[in-house]
């Protein structure tokens, strides 16, 4: 073989390997390719034990704030005014102070009131002569919601129409017999009323009420006697300031 041809041979045997090994380049032109089908990916698989169970959805009442309680004991005091008829000639007016005390929803007050009717009247039977009025205490107990401002209740009370020395000694002198049976006010029967909350400890509080007098005194006013009515009916509203 000639030395010619041994170098073709060689040379054509360098191009054959060199077109056989990986990573050769090849012209991209002559090249056909094929899209790549993507393949899904199956779903991780999460064991039951491992997914937190969700609990139905209930719809549960906000209690209202100011309405609702959870206090077991409770106390305060209140300031109101009175209107009332029944108990003094025509249109009776006054004021009432009490104080009370709960527990759970059963609760208890004492007041004391003092009421003048609407036009002056002189009582003449007493020893000196004074105008016409009534001071009475009133003791309540009944039912207060713990979750509205409602309460109900039943009262008792007595009194002094035409008391000429002032409230401090009225009962005293009713249970000690001073007091003339003619000048005595005692009565029973019940109310309802609303305290409405109007800061932490405040409430504006409204009621009405009716009791039936058992001993409605009978005074002379100037020439005239007077006597109570058989039933007694009154409202009030005023401002209660403690905890509900």
């Amino acid at each position: 073989m000639s030395t010619l041809a041994r170098s073709l041979f060689v040379l054509l045997g360098t191009v054959t390997a060199a077109n056989a090994q990986p990573g050769a380049w090849v012209d991209p032109a002559t090249v056909d390719v094929e899209p790549v089908e993507q393949v899904e990916q199956p779903a991780a698989f999460v064991p039951p034990s491992s997914v937190p169970a969700q609990r139905p959805s209930v719809a549960r009442r906000t209690p209202t704030k100011g309405q609702e309680t959870t206090r077991r004991w409770a106390f305060g005091a209140r300031l109101t005014g009175l209107s009332g008829i029944g108990a003094l000639p025509g249109v009776n007016y006054g004021a009432e102070l009490a104080t009370y005390v709960r527990h759970d929803e059963i609760f208890a007050e004492l007041a004391f009131g003092w009421w003048r009717p609407e036009d002056q009247h002189i009582v003449t039977t007493t020893p000196e002569p004074v105008e016409l009025g009534m001071d009475v205490w009133t003791l309540r107990v009944g039912k207060s919601s713990m979750a509205t401002p409602l309460r109900a209740w039943l009262l008792i009370e007595g009194g002094e129409i035409a008391g000429a020395k002032g409230m401090p000694g009225v009962m005293a002198r009713m249970v000690t017999g001073v007091t003339p049976t003619e000048r005595r006010w005692q009565a029973a029967g019940g109310g309802f009323g609303v305290a409405w909350p109007i800061a932490d400890a405040a409430r504006l509080f409204g009621m009405i009420e009716f009791a039936v007098p058992f001993n409605r005194g009978n005074v002379m006013v100037g020439s005239e006697a007077y006597e109570s009515e058989s039933l007694a009916a009154r409202s009030s509203v005023g401002i209660e300031i403690g905890w509900r």
